[in-house]
Protein backbone atom coordinates (compact mmCIF):
# COMPACT_ATOMS: atom_id res chain seq x y z
CA UNK A 1 0.00 0.00 0.00
CA UNK A 2 2.01 2.86 -1.36
CA UNK A 3 -0.40 5.43 0.01
CA UNK A 4 -0.02 4.20 3.58
CA UNK A 5 3.69 5.00 3.57
CA UNK A 6 3.04 8.35 1.90
CA UNK A 7 0.38 9.30 4.46
CA UNK A 8 2.52 8.14 7.37
CA UNK A 9 5.54 10.11 6.19
CA UNK A 10 3.43 13.21 5.54
CA UNK A 11 2.39 13.09 9.21
CA UNK A 12 6.05 12.61 10.21
CA UNK A 13 5.27 9.32 11.92
CA UNK A 14 7.51 6.31 12.22
CA UNK A 15 6.11 2.84 11.62
CA UNK A 16 6.36 2.25 15.37
CA UNK A 17 4.36 5.38 16.18
CA UNK A 18 1.64 4.54 13.68
CA UNK A 19 1.50 0.96 14.90
CA UNK A 20 0.69 2.19 18.42
CA UNK A 21 -2.22 4.28 17.12
CA UNK A 22 -3.58 1.34 15.14
CA UNK A 23 -2.80 -1.27 17.81
CA UNK A 24 -0.74 -3.47 15.50
CA UNK A 25 2.99 -4.20 15.26
CA UNK A 26 5.46 -1.97 13.45
CA UNK A 27 6.54 -4.92 11.31
CA UNK A 28 2.93 -5.32 10.15
CA UNK A 29 2.92 -1.66 9.05
CA UNK A 30 6.12 -2.36 7.13
CA UNK A 31 4.60 -5.38 5.41
CA UNK A 32 1.51 -3.34 4.44
CA UNK A 33 3.71 -0.61 3.00
CA UNK A 34 5.77 -3.15 1.04
CA UNK A 35 2.67 -4.90 -0.27
CA UNK A 36 3.59 -8.18 1.43
CA UNK A 37 0.39 -8.18 3.50
CA UNK A 38 -2.97 -6.44 3.25
CA UNK A 39 -5.09 -5.12 6.14
CA UNK A 40 -8.57 -6.46 6.77
CA UNK A 41 -11.70 -4.35 6.23
CA UNK A 42 -11.90 -3.04 9.79
CA UNK A 43 -8.26 -2.01 9.86
CA UNK A 44 -8.61 -0.34 6.45
CA UNK A 45 -11.45 1.78 7.84
CA UNK A 46 -9.38 2.62 10.92
CA UNK A 47 -6.40 3.66 8.80
CA UNK A 48 -8.59 5.83 6.56
CA UNK A 49 -10.22 7.46 9.59
CA UNK A 50 -6.86 8.01 11.28
CA UNK A 51 -5.51 9.85 8.25
CA UNK A 52 -8.90 11.42 7.48
CA UNK A 53 -8.90 10.17 3.88
CA UNK A 54 -11.35 8.16 1.82
CA UNK A 55 -10.89 4.42 1.39
CA UNK A 56 -10.68 5.00 -2.37
CA UNK A 57 -7.71 7.30 -1.82
CA UNK A 58 -6.04 4.93 0.64
CA UNK A 59 -6.39 2.03 -1.81
CA UNK A 60 -5.10 4.11 -4.74
CA UNK A 61 -8.44 4.09 -6.57
CA UNK A 62 -8.71 7.87 -6.47
CA UNK A 63 -6.34 10.79 -6.30
CA UNK A 64 -8.87 12.78 -4.27
CA UNK A 65 -8.07 12.30 -0.59
CA UNK A 66 -11.05 14.23 0.72
CA UNK A 67 -13.71 12.25 2.57
CA UNK A 68 -17.37 12.99 1.99
CA UNK A 69 -17.55 14.60 5.43
CA UNK A 70 -14.59 16.88 4.64
CA UNK A 71 -16.13 17.78 1.30
CA UNK A 72 -19.34 18.82 3.04
CA UNK A 73 -17.40 20.93 5.55
CA UNK A 74 -15.51 22.60 2.70
CA UNK A 75 -18.75 23.32 0.92
CA UNK A 76 -20.25 24.80 4.08
CA UNK A 77 -17.23 27.03 4.52
CA UNK A 78 -17.59 28.32 0.98
CA UNK A 79 -21.34 28.91 1.56
CA UNK A 80 -22.37 26.58 -1.25
CA UNK A 81 -24.78 24.53 0.85
CA UNK A 82 -28.47 25.08 1.51
CA UNK A 83 -28.22 24.87 5.30
CA UNK A 84 -29.71 28.34 5.56
CA UNK A 85 -32.95 26.82 4.27
CA UNK A 86 -33.02 24.20 7.04
CA UNK A 87 -34.99 24.68 10.22
CA UNK A 88 -33.04 24.58 13.49
CA UNK A 89 -34.36 21.03 14.11
CA UNK A 90 -33.19 19.93 10.64
CA UNK A 91 -29.78 21.51 11.21
CA UNK A 92 -29.48 19.68 14.56
CA UNK A 93 -30.44 16.35 12.95
CA UNK A 94 -27.93 16.91 10.15
CA UNK A 95 -25.17 17.78 12.62
CA UNK A 96 -25.90 14.69 14.72
CA UNK A 97 -26.05 12.47 11.61
CA UNK A 98 -22.69 13.73 10.34
CA UNK A 99 -21.04 12.95 13.66
CA UNK A 100 -22.16 9.31 13.56
CA UNK A 101 -19.88 6.54 12.31
CA UNK A 102 -20.87 4.92 9.02
CA UNK A 103 -22.81 2.12 10.74
CA UNK A 104 -24.86 4.66 12.70
CA UNK A 105 -25.61 6.62 9.53
CA UNK A 106 -26.89 3.45 7.86
CA UNK A 107 -29.18 2.80 10.83
CA UNK A 108 -30.55 6.34 10.77
CA UNK A 109 -31.22 6.14 7.01
CA UNK A 110 -33.03 2.83 7.44
CA UNK A 111 -35.22 4.25 10.20
CA UNK A 112 -35.92 7.42 8.20
CA UNK A 113 -36.90 5.42 5.10
CA UNK A 114 -39.18 3.20 7.16
CA UNK A 115 -40.87 6.22 8.72
CA UNK A 116 -41.16 7.90 5.32
CA UNK A 117 -42.81 4.83 3.83
CA UNK A 118 -45.17 4.60 6.80
CA UNK A 119 -46.24 8.24 6.97
CA UNK A 120 -45.61 9.76 3.55
CA UNK A 121 -45.74 7.03 0.92
CA UNK A 122 -48.93 5.01 1.47
CA UNK A 123 -49.32 1.63 -0.15
CA UNK A 124 -52.04 1.05 -2.79
CA UNK A 125 -55.43 1.92 -1.25
CA UNK A 126 -54.09 2.99 2.14
CA UNK A 127 -53.96 6.58 3.32
CA UNK A 128 -50.91 8.19 4.82
CA UNK A 129 -51.18 8.46 8.59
Amino acid sequence: MKRLKELRENKHLTQAQLSKFLNISASTIGMYEQGRRFPDEILLKNIAQFFNVSLDYLLGLSDISCTVENFIVQQEKSNKTVNTECTPDEQELLKLYRELPYEGQVTVKTIAKTQHDLYVKPKCNEKAI
